[in-house]
């Protein structure tokens, strides 16, 4: 169940501390979980509780002053959402020269993983991940939130809930803006994301709203569904090309057995023009999605 989206900041804790060593008392830090080229994510618990979390620490020296407002950016969306598939902002600790997140632990894994081990999806798991998806970027975008870096790598894995085969989360915010208003202002122009699923409007560099997040989603399910991405090319220009001209192939033999339906979204998410492209909204009422028969 997708949540409201609210405008104001949620009340999470931000806590100035003079000595880091403050934040082991509260925190038994882990096993290391990634590292950055600034930063490093632990694995910890909260020694009252007992809950794991994913503390992400950030060496602000290091980052410099423009690392460090992307950061601030970053940490000022996350304070603003709460969606059960995006990864939750717990609370912040802060010194002079550190930054630490404390964020929601998804210890099952990334979707790129995943799909390294499965080599594909079924259009049923295909469907759970989608329909997850959209619902959160639809959220997202309904906050004037525009992730702009979505891709495998960013989706990571929760043990599911319910009756669900997975439950996804998306992660990193650091190149997601709020864009401000409707109209011609709302249009962002600086060139952001992962070459494979950016869409040709971003490309282009001619201004480009939420909807490179809805290609994205397309590039994903169309990855998830064969196991490869829908535009590939030996060089990065070649790529490019591909992308602007956005023929999609569907040649491989899953698509003569899935529903139809699921080509129609997919074509209506990969439109080059991003006026005829799918909004996440209307991804969510599409046939494909809203009927369960997969």
């Amino acid at each position: 169940m997708a949540l409201l989206a609210n405008k104001k900041e949620l009340p999470i804790k931000h806590t100035r501390i003079e000595d880091e060593k403050q934040i082991e008392d509260v925190y038994e830090f882990g096993q290391v979980l990634g590292r950055g080229s600034f930063g490093v994510v632990n694995e910890a618990k909260h020694i009252e509780t007992g809950t794991r979390w994913a503390i992400k620490a950030v060496n602000k020296e290091k980052a410099g002053s423009s690392a460090v407002k992307l950061l601030e950016r970053e940490v000022m969306i996350m304070k603003k959402i709460y969606h059960e598939h995006l990864i939750h902002l717990e609370e912040i600790y802060e010194t002079s020269k550190r930054m630490y997140l404390v964020m929601e632990l998804c210890d099952a894994g990334g979707l790129d993983k995943m799909l390294e081990r499965k080599k594909r999806f079924t259009e049923k798991e295909t469907w759970t991940v989608i329909k997850q998806l959209v619902s959160a970027v639809a959220y997202l975008h309904d906050l004037d939130i525009v992730h702009r870096d979505l891709k495998l790598e960013n989706i990571l894995l929760s043990h599911p809930t319910g009756n669900e085969l997975l439950n996804v989360k998306i992660t990193d915010f650091g190149l997601s803006i709020v864009k401000g208003g409707v109209g011609s202002d709302s249009m962002m122009q600086s060139v952001c994301g992962t070459p494979m699923y950016m869409a040709p409007e971003v490309i282009d560099d001619l201004g480009y709203s939420q909807q490179c997040d809805v290609w994205s989603i397309g590039v994903i399910m169309y990855t998830l569904f064969t196991g490869r991405p829908p535009f590939m090319a030996d060089t990065e220009e070649k790529l490019y090309e591909i992308i602007k001209k956005g023929i999609v192939d569907f040649s491989d033999p899953c698509w003569e057995v899935c529903h139809e339906s699921a080509k129609n979204l997919l074509l209506g998410m990969l439109k080059v023009d991003p006026a005829h492209r799918r909004t996440a909204k209307e991804v969510l009422i599409h046939p494909w999605i809203t009927v369960n028969t997969h």
